[in-house]
């Protein structure tokens, strides 16, 4: 039996899911991900299409294209980012790891486009530490 695993918008309008294994967990650290999020970095959760399922919020649920490949999705009654997908992966959904409901065993195994890891991060190499 595969695991389900549920996510939801801050306020709860926006509510989806996933079965069985991710593609992929990991943290990104690109210019456009840190740029959106307001973060230093963002946890994604990907997975292929047919796993994914938004199980309510459409009416909330807003696409904004941020690049000629991608589009992030927000919670217009909350603004809790939530989505990405891209004609770079096509046929798949990435979902916000810090929007996953606990208790999960999802855990980021690596960091996505390290070389645009800024220097003021906690993550970034430095001498001495």
């Amino acid at each position: 039996m595969s695991t389900k695993y549920k996510g939801s918008c801050m306020c709860g309008s926006i509510q989806f899911s996933f079965v069985g294994k991710p593609r992929f967990v990991a943290e990104c650290v690109c210019e456009s991900c840190r740029h959106a999020h307001g973060a230093s970095a963002v946890g994604w959760v990907g997975v292929k299409d047919n796993q994914f399922e938004l199980e309510c919020g459409q009416s909330v649920l807003n696409w904004y294209q941020s690049s000629d490949a991608s589009e992030r999705a927000f919670c217009s009654a909350c603004g809790t980012r939530i989505l990405f997908r891209s004609t770079k992966w096509p046929g798949e959904m990435h979902m916000a790891l810090a929007c996953m409901q606990p208790p999960h065993d999802l855990v980021a195994t690596g960091i996505s486009f390290k070389e645009e890891l800024p220097e003021w991060t906690a993550m970034a190499p430095r001498q001495g530490l």
